[in-house]
């Protein structure tokens, strides 16, 4: 045959070699069994190690982080979530409860909100809610928090904040 057909028929056979090759080497990484990844949050580090290793998983490491409505020593979170199919072996991170971030809170009321806003954050302190409503107070003047000061307080913080008389809008 001639060298200039010889040539393309070689590059393509070679071709369908590599394709089929690929293909092959794909099935045979893909049989690896699939598993599903079970809920860990609210379980015990133990309790999840053993319900990772009888689905062929494991636990990579356990972080921790503060969290006022999880018990100190449960998990939090988890990198892969649950229900999620991974491969066998996998390793998942979790995050475990270190409990409420225990403070005591300042008073606020009588303060205007970015005032107070600007106490609480010096103290690590974040206002999760804020509520408006109509009082003989002047406008923007916190009226009531809860925690109350000197109260232990975690990360919810909540206020009422005054918009006034009712006679003021009106006007």
């Amino acid at each position: 045959m001639n060298k200039l057909i010889k040539i393309p028929i070689y590059i393509a056979l070679l071709f369908v070699v590599g394709m089929v090759a690929g293909h092959l080497t794909f099935k045979l990484l893909s049989m690896s069994n699939t598993v599903e990844v079970p809920e860990l949050k609210g379980k015990s580090v133990a309790e999840a190690v053993n319900l990772l290793q009888g689905r062929g998983l494991h636990m990579l490491g356990a972080a921790e982080d503060y969290d006022s409505d999880m018990q100190p020593g449960l998990i939090i979170r988890q990198d892969i979530p649950a229900k999620s199919k991974v491969k066998e072996g996998r390793g998942i991170k979790v995050v475990v409860s270190r409990g409420p971030k225990v403070q005591y809170v300042p008073e606020v009321v009588g303060m205007k909100l970015e005032e107070a806003e600007s106490v609480l954050s010096g103290r690590g302190i974040r206002i999760s809610r804020v509520i408006y409503a109509h009082s003989g107070v002047d406008k923007n003047f916190i009226i009531a928090q809860r925690p109350e000061s000197e109260e232990k307080g975690g990360e919810s913080f909540r206020v009422i904040v005054s918009l006034g008389s009712f006679e003021e809008e009106k006007k």
